[in-house]
Formats: structure tokens, C-alpha cells, sequence
């Protein structure tokens, strides 16, 4: 499940609500985020109870501040609303996954 965010509070609403989430956030012009969301999207059919939020710092230029971002793409997990993993830039998608499947399978305990 993919699901635009369009807003902090929308954001925040997102990852409070799902035990386990990942972000994508991205920018408008930005080939390699509209790249690596793919990729994203085909990892997580592996994982069908983790959501996928997507904000694009274009439209909701506060992401940037709320999540202390400096650059995109930023990928993120969140595990019961707190932030625990991140990769920006240059995604390890490899380790990503690594990271992701580890708290999965904390979830099936």
C-alpha cells in the first residue's frame, strides 16, 4: 500500500498508525528519487504489512525541517512512531531491506 502524504500532520498520523511504515521522501525534479521509489515499492511487496508513505519535500517544504533533511532522497523506517533507520542520498537498498526485514520479523513474534 502507497499512500501520498501531503502534509506533517498527515505524516505524522501515518506513522502512529502503523506499527511499521517506511518514507520516501523525495523532490519534484529529483531523477534519482523517482528512481529508487520503484525500487521501494517492489522491495516492500515482500513485506505486505508495511506501508509506504511518499512526501515530496516540493509540496511540503516543512518535511525538510520537521525530519532534519539536507538532502533526497531520504528513506525511512519507523517502528512504533519512532524513527529507526535512515538512508539519504545514496540508498544500500541491500541494507535497507537487511534493516527492514529485521524489525518484520520482530512484528510475527
Amino acid at each position: 500500500m502507497t499512500e501520498q502524504l501531503t502534509s506533517i500532520e498527515h505524516f505524522h498520523q501515518f506513522i502512529d498508525t502503523h506499527e511499521l511504515a517506511v518514507i520516501h521522501v523525495m523532490r519534484n525534479n529529483c531523477s534519482v528519487c523517482h528512481a529508487v521509489l520503484p525500487q521501494i515499492k517492489d522491495m516492500l511487496k515482500d513485506y505486505p504489512r508495511v506501508p509506504l508513505g511518499v512526501i515530496s519535500q516540493s509540496e511540503v517544504e516543512a518535511v525538510a525541517g520537521e525530519l532534519s533533511i539536507f538532502t533526497v532522497p531520504v528513506d525511512l523506517i519507523y517502528m512504533d512512531g519512532k524513527e529507526m533507520h535512515r538512508q539519504a542520498r545514496f540508498i544500500d537498498l541491500q541494507g535497507f531491506e537487511y534493516q527492514l526485514q529485521r524489525m518484520y520479523e520482530s512484528l510475527e513474534l
